[in-house]
């Protein structure tokens, strides 16, 4: 899930869809449809927000800064009591969209994939990332040949699904075997957290597993690959115990590291995180990464769910304006129209699901007004 909301494709919504008030994939953030300036709603097969009535358009268009002379003809003239009604009743329904958008946004349940070989340290990762006792995950035995799924979180407030699948390298039949379930899986998720340990060498198999069956996906959905115990590398003893970060010659180690994954796998160096579940090194690093390479409107479900101290004031901000980008740009011209709303609305959501950021969530919204319309 690479792409922004706007980079989607065309998304059709049936008669009965629309009665509900959902769309195809009732749990996801993607898809709701716009009201228009008749209080019903776009369904000409485009994605919700990109077809926004004409009228509509025209009037978020018109209510852009008017010119001296028009201002002068305004003040001579005296509104109309219906068209005053029409412009509530349709503010009224752009904000309910936007009400529905955001709490879709803050509610879904992402599904993150966890891949890596046996050992791998799967279990401590996300332990460490999430911040919760994560069942014993795949660092089990070998001989366990099916997906787990494990809970992260409230799900009635959205929540995070772990999938856990079984590693490639253990012999060719199950190679075989285990890229097909990979196959099988992709579509759904979300995320994938791809971990190699520090002192692995050994790459073919998971390299024929990533670029057979989860590279064709990148562009729904995105890879970050975990480099696991990264204070067992060498020269280990050189680890600071103290400050609970690698020494020189370790870093040096490490970054060579990043970028023989980068190499071998192909994929950018920025998409390799070296991490210390045991030290929590980096781990704010990951999470930083992880929410620069989703889709705006799942940013803020990775954040909502990654432990506190592993989320920084950037990454929220980053997440929090890319959720603001989404919505405006669903909303197309009829942002503008509801630009101060638009804000207030969300920023009364951060309440529920970020209080201790809310004043600094606030001031990251007011400069996104200011940014995005140049006020």
């Amino acid at each position: 899930m690479g792409s922004n909301a706007s980079d989607k494709e065309p998304l059709s919504i049936s008669a009965g869809q629309l009665s509900s008030g959902e769309a195809a994939r009732e749990d996801s953030p993607e898809v709701s449809a716009i009201p228009d300036i008749a209080g019903n709603v776009s369904h000409k097969g485009e994605a919700a927000g990109e077809n926004i009535d004409s009228h509509l358009r025209s009037d978020a268009e018109n209510s852009q800064e008017p010119s001296a002379e028009s201002k002068a003809n305004v003040s001579d003239e005296k509104a109309d009591p219906s068209d005053i009604e029409m412009e509530r009743q349709k503010k009224i329904k752009l904000l309910e969209f936007v009400r529905k958008e955001l709490h879709k946004a803050r509610t879904y349940t992402p599904r993150v994939g966890v891949f890596g070989v046996t050992g791998v340290g799967k279990s401590s990762l996300c332990n460490a990332l999430f911040g919760r006792d994560v069942a014993k995950i795949s660092d089990v035995a070998a001989c366990t040949r099916s997906p787990q799924e494990i809970m992260i979180g409230d799900a009635a407030n959205g929540g995070l699904i772990l999938v856990d699948v079984p590693g490639v390298g253990e012999n060719e039949a199950r190679d075989i075997e285990y890229i097909e379930l990979y196959k099988s899986l992709m579509p759904e998720m979300d995320l994938v957290l791809w971990a190699i340990k520090a002192d692995d060498r050994a790459y073919s198999s998971a390299v024929r597993a990533y670029k057979t069956a989860v590279k064709p996906h990148l562009g729904k959905c995105p890879v970050v690959f975990v480099i696991t115990h990264t204070d067992k590398i060498e020269p280990f003893r050189e680890w600071d115990i103290e400050n609970k970060r690698p020494g020189e010659k370790q870093l040096h180690n490490i970054t060579l590291k990043e970028h023989e994954i980068s190499k071998e796998f192909d994929i950018p160096v920025s998409s390799v995180v070296a991490v210390s579940a045991h030290d929590h090194y980096n781990l704010d690093a990951l999470v930083t990464r992880v929410v620069e390479v989703l889709p705006n409107e799942k940013k803020v479900s990775f954040t909502r769910e990654a432990r506190e101290e592993n989320v920084t004031p950037e990454t929220i901000a980053v997440a929090e304006t890319g959720l603001m980008d989404y919505v405006a740009e669903k909303l197309g011209d009829a942002a503008y129209y509801i630009r101060h709303e638009l804000v207030d609305m969300a920023t009364e959501a951060i309440k529920n699901h970020l209080p201790k950021v809310v004043t600094t969530v606030a001031t990251v919204f007011s400069g996104w007004l200011k940014e995005r319309w140049r006020w």
